[in-house]
């Protein structure tokens, strides 16, 4: 195992030759390079790409949006561009834009929208706090990247090993926008306009469609409404 520390690193990392020469570590360098093994697995999970869903119209851009009598709805669901930018590896983020369209306040709260898969099973938007939470402990895990190390030996040979490494500590995971740019609850005032993100559990791998649905607590004379969403291939 070979540690060194670099100015533009965490304050601390190793490079283990995971790849090259495992066999041969024993003791307690063997049960940490098969530590290190399951913590770089799991890092390659959170940095695979993450399935993207679209509307499902012709154009297959958001947002998309629908009216209600007295509320106007719009879904976005690509709209994230703050930190961390990596959310939609821990959750899925959807942008909701609400504009209120009649005579008088209308109250809106996190409830009023679930989340439906083709399977129809459900899920309710998280609080904040929690993906905040969320972001937090991911944050505290490893950064993967590749090494190269050279060795020499008395008797003049050189050996010439790949493996990966992995950081550790707490970098790029920055959670300040997810409570800043939640869809704050509460009354829509006649004429205003509200905007802010909904935070659901990430699909799951078998996800092919997606549904919003929406029922206003506030308005209930009024429709239920659904926003249909496709993996894009």
């Amino acid at each position: 195992m070979s540690r060194s520390i670099r100015k533009d690193s965490p304050p601390l990392w190793y490079a283990p030759n995971l790849l090259g020469r495992l066999r041969s570590v024993k003791g307690k360098a063997g049960n940490l390079g098969l530590g290190l093994l399951v913590v770089l697995l799991l890092a390659l999970d959170a940095c695979a790409p993450q399935p993207v869903f679209r509307p499902e119209n012709p154009a297959g851009l958001g947002p998309v949006a629908q009216d209600l009598p007295g509320l106007r709805i719009a879904v976005d669901t690509q709209a994230w561009a703050g930190q961390p930018r990596s959310l939609s590896s821990y959750v899925l983020p959807l942008l909701v834009i609400l504009q209120n369209t009649g005579d008088r306040p209308v109250t809106i709260a996190r409830q009023d929208f679930a989340l439906l898969d083709q399977a129809n099973r459900q899920s309710f938007p998280l609080l904040p706090v929690d993906v905040v939470t969320m972001v937090g402990a991911g944050g505290s895990g490893a950064s993967v990247y590749p090494s190269i190390g050279v060795g020499g030996y008395s008797g003049g040979g050189t050996a010439f090993g790949l493996g990966l490494g992995a950081v550790f500590g707490s970098w790029g995971t920055d959670p300040r926008d997810v409570i800043l740019l939640a869809l704050a609850e509460g009354p829509i005032q006649p004429g205003a306009e509200v905007r802010g993100f909904l935070y659901f559990p990430r699909p799951a791998s078998d996800v092919q469609s997606l549904r919003l649905v929406a029922i206003l607590r506030d308005l209930p004379d009024a429709p239920r409404v659904e926003f249909q969403f496709g993996r894009a291939q």
